[in-house]
């Protein structure tokens, strides 16, 4: 009975210093800075002065060269030669100097057969037509009969003289101005005449050696009123040839026929 009462007193006088024992005891140390020593401060030493007379930097010579001195300026040795491209494994080809030459493929001669202008019809001059030529200006009138496309000789011989005349003058463009005389309930057959005057004149002057290329037919068909006489064509030679491809097909433009 005695012995437990004796463990239970020593527990109850040994758990209240355990605490104590266990936190660790710490000690305040204070520093005092004016107590401690100061270091002392770095000298300045005076920077030293230079002769104005510099030594020369030291040569090695030959004579005062050590035997194990290795040569400053050694001379490269010269690098191994490569193998061509080819041999070379897995390199790319040379680079050509220069690029091979175009491929020039003639074309092969293929005849093209060519033909001549065909001839202008042949006016003949005709023993009933009725009608003169006048000079006008620097060109010339071909009167005709009414609805009729007829010429006389003489009527042929002029426009040929004019035709010549043109010919020698290769920078002017000829148009043939050509109207008829008619009704307004009947506009064709004017206009029908008026061609085929244009065109028997045309004719004429080709073959008196003007270019097909000059001369602009002009067939305006039904007179405009007041314009006498009405039944004529009047060949005018103007402007420059050759003229611009929009002109060329349609006809020389002018602001009006002549009166």
């Amino acid at each position: 009975m005695k012995r437990p009462l004796l463990y239970s007193l020593l527990l109850s006088a040994v758990l209240p210093a355990a605490p104590l024992s266990a936190s660790p005891a710490r000690a305040q140390v204070t520093i005092n800075e004016d107590a401690l020593p100061k270091a002392a401060a770095p000298e300045k030493t005076p920077p030293q002065k230079t002769s104005p007379h510099k030594t020369p930097p030291h040569k090695v010579t030959p004579q005062n060269a050590s035997p194990h001195t290795a040569p400053s300026h050694a001379e490269p040795s010269s690098p191994a030669p490569q193998a061509p491209a080819a041999r070379r494994v897995g390199a790319p080809p040379d680079v050509p100097a220069a690029p091979p030459r175009p491929v020039i493929i003639v074309p092969p001669a293929v005849p093209v057969p060519t033909h001549p202008p065909v001839p202008p019809e042949d006016v003949k001059a005709s023993a009933d037509a009725k009608g003169e030529t006048q000079t006008v200006g620097k060109g010339l009138r071909v009167l005709f009969s009414p609805d009729s496309s007829a010429m006389t000789q003489a009527m042929i011989d002029a426009v040929s003289a004019e035709g010549r005349k043109l010919a020698a003058q290769p920078g002017l463009r000829v148009t043939l101005w050509s109207s008829a005389s008619g009704s307004t309930e009947d506009l064709s057959t004017p206009r029908r005449i008026a061609l085929a005057r244009a065109l028997a004149v045309r004719s004429i002057l080709i073959r008196a050696g003007v270019a097909t290329t000059r001369i602009y037919p002009r067939a305006t068909g039904l007179a405009a009123e007041g314009v006498t006489p009405p039944d004529r064509l009047d060949i005018v030679a103007e402007g420059a040839a050759p003229v611009p491809s929009s002109e060329a097909q349609f006809g020389a433009p002018s602001p009006k026929a002549p009166q």
